[in-house]
């Protein structure tokens, strides 16, 4: 008989310890979820800078051959020397 009571006692304390413990861990799961939500958004949007700078640097690539080779055809048609030339391409470069 007292056996019973023990198991009884045991069983309604370790009730107690579930009821009590469980809120807690249900705030970390949460809180392991909200963090996991940032990272995911975070490499998101470092994905989508990354694909900003990719872009800038392909458009400023593009410009930068389109410049060289508007200076290109001013030395062909006469209208710079090759020093100017020369000067104008190394500040576009630099």
């Amino acid at each position: 008989m007292s056996s019973y009571i023990v198991i009884g006692i045991c069983i309604l304390l370790l009730l107690a310890v579930v009821y009590i413990s469980a809120k807690p861990i249900s705030m970390g799961i949460e809180a392991r979820r909200e963090i996991q939500d940032q990272k995911s958004n975070n490499k998101s949007k470092d994905l989508n800078y990354s694909s900003d700078v990719e872009e800038d640097i392909t458009n400023s690539k593009t410009n930068l051959s389109d410049e060289i080779i508007k200076l290109e055809e001013l030395k062909k048609k006469g209208i710079l020397t090759d020093e100017e030339y020369k000067q104008a391409k190394k500040k576009l470069l630099s």
